[in-house]
């Protein structure tokens, strides 16, 4: 959370790996969620598929799950997607 408090605009999106399960953290600053184009929770279940997962949340923060670890590079590879045609 302290890199959260770091920007008041920011989209971190976080790959993990823990004793081989994958994981997926999402966070918006409120800011940018309430220009109406970000949403954490969106974000997330859209990654969760590359990780055989799924997850939930809030507009501003959502995790994810999964059984896939090599979908991590993917999942990675696609927020970068993602982001980039919501931004545009």
């Amino acid at each position: 959370f302290r890199l959260m408090d770091a920007s008041d605009n920011h989209l971190i999106i976080l790959g993990t790996l823990h004793d081989d399960k994958p994981g997926i953290t999402v966070a918006i600053s409120v800011p940018l969620v309430n220009t109406g184009k970000y949403n954490a929770a969106a974000i997330v279940k859209e990654l969760a598929k590359e990780i055989s997962g799924g997850g939930g949340g809030q507009a501003h923060f959502a995790t994810a799950g999964g059984k896939n670890p090599g979908g991590i590079e993917n999942a990675l590879g696609k927020a970068a997607a993602l982001v980039a045609g919501i931004a545009s």
